[in-house]
């Protein structure tokens, strides 16, 4: 029987560069935001857009913010004339999609920007079914802050970049594309290259993870199939029960995991809600770690 889930890369948009690294000076930890936090199998945050309260999918997996066609139909947002972006998701699908101009975006009060708080955004319209989010709120608005992502208590909050690090244990990141995020988890004893993706509800060991761990067509052929939903659409995944997954000091002990052979050059794995969400952790962009 296929059952249904979100899955890895809900957001992936071409592009290229790397954030800066913030000094090694920190300021007093404060909040510049505090919103409730709701997990059905991915983050889903409280964000107010052009003046209505709206619900976005909190997705550290996504290059770019994305609004669905149904939000932009609804609120009547233009289209933008000049841009657009090609969006590769989990499925490996290209696609070009057309801009929507967005004249306020703001989370628990904070005014989120591209570039400039003067210029308006512009994020890529898709069609979408992402249940009652209205979008993907993306890296591109994300990385100037340290987020503190509390699933067990439902509760995201939202620091400046600058602020001191939280006390825990901390596993730095390697920058990828422009503000996405590799950690080295450990799969089996075996080092992989991991994704973090608070968009992805399972975590999806791809082709090159597979390759890695050893593992072939005979080795999941019966094992139960899913169906997966990606920016690139519907796509079969089968879930494989692991001895163990390890990242930092967390340990999780017989994992099932998704995976399919969808390729992928730069990483093993997705790191999704089913691993993130066990315990409360920090996203730490101008530090380039994560604390647990």
């Amino acid at each position: 029987m296929k059952r249904r889930a979100l899955l890895a890369g809900l957001g992936l948009a071409l592009g290229a560069g790397h954030p800066g690294r913030a000094s090694d000076a920190c300021a007093p930890r404060g909040n510049l935001a505090e919103v409730a936090l709701q997990t059905d199998g991915y983050c889903v945050v409280p964000v107010s857009l052009g003046g209505q309260t709206l619900r976005m999918v909190l997705d550290t997996g996504a290059e770019r913010s994305v609004l669905t066609r149904a939000t932009v139909t609804r609120l009547g947002l233009s289209l933008d004339e000049w841009v657009g972006t090609a969006m590769r998701g989990a499925g490996g699908r290209l696609d070009e999609h057309r801009n929507a101009i967005v004249p306020g975006l703001t989370l628990g009060g904070l005014s989120l920007f591209q570039r400039t708080p003067r210029v308006p955004l512009s994020m890529p319209v898709m069609a979408l079914d992402l249940g009652p989010a209205a979008g993907l709120l993306g890296a591109d608005l994300l990385h100037r802050y340290t987020l503190e992502i509390d699933v067990p208590a439902g509760r995201l909050l939202v620091q400046d970049s600058q602020a001191c690090p939280r006390a825990g244990h901390a596993v730095g990141f390697t920058p990828w594309r422009r503000f996405l995020m590799l950690v080295t988890v450990r799969l089996d004893g075996r080092p992989l290259q991991a994704l973090v993706d608070t968009g992805a509800g399972s975590s999806l060991l791809n082709a090159r993870g597979l390759y890695r761990m050893g593992l072939t067509q005979a080795d999941i052929v019966r094992d139960p199939t899913h169906e997966a939903l990606g920016l690139g659409g519907t796509f079969d995944v089968k879930r494989h029960t692991f001895r163990s997954l390890q990242l930092g000091g967390l340990r999780i002990d017989a994992p099932a995991l998704a995976v399919n052979d969808v390729p992928e050059a730069a990483f093993d794995m997705v790191l999704g809600m089913d691993v993130l969400g066990r315990q409360a952790f920090v996203v730490d962009y101008g530090k380039s770690n994560l604390t647990f």
